[in-house]
């Protein structure tokens, strides 16, 4: 047990739900990939990881969901099998490149949960004017599918601070 073990967060299956095994866990990550989804689940190894998904933010169809997020943004979910404990553990990074030499600006890991939105101004029923706030991206429209997923295969999540 680690120092900051306390803080993270571990999302267990129902009782009645029997655990799948690492190929079957691996295969329903996989399949959450799909032309509608703003991500792609894909293999990790480059990266340290067994899966890794990624954000669709450089791909010319999502550019429009990703209006207020930068060119040069990376963010992605690291994740790693256990099967010995029927666990998948989760890892966030982001980076945002600074300038044209591709020097980095910033960098962080850990688990993120962040919103971009848009702000405008309607007039309400009752003809008073209000503001009204238009949600862009979400991160949780990622992380949600991906422990839910594995949820349904009757492992456990847990979202990790600092290592895989």
């Amino acid at each position: 047990m680690g120092l900051f073990s306390r803080f993270e967060r571990v999302t267990y299956p129902p009782d009645d739900t029997p655990p799948g095994t690492p190929r079957e866990v691996r295969e329903a990550l996989l399949a959450l990939n799909g032309p509608d989804a703003p991500w792609i689940v894909r293999d990790g190894g480059p990266d340290c990881a067994d899966l890794v998904a990624d954000w669709r933010l450089t791909d010319p169809a999502w550019r429009g969901y990703f209006a207020r997020v930068r060119d040069d943004s990376v963010l992605q979910t690291r994740m790693r099998l256990m099967p010995d404990e029927r666990q998948v553990r989760s890892l966030d990074y982001q980076r945002q490149l600074g300038n044209t030499r591709g020097q980095i600006r910033t960098w962080g890991r850990g688990q993120f949960r962040w919103t971009t939105f848009d702000l405008s101004m309607e007039r309400g029923p009752d003809g008073k004017r209000r503001v009204k706030k238009t949600t862009l991206t979400d991160t949780a429209e990622l992380k949600n599918p991906l422990r839910d997923a594995v949820l349904a295969m009757g492992w456990s999540w847990r979202a990790r601070l600092s290592r895989l």
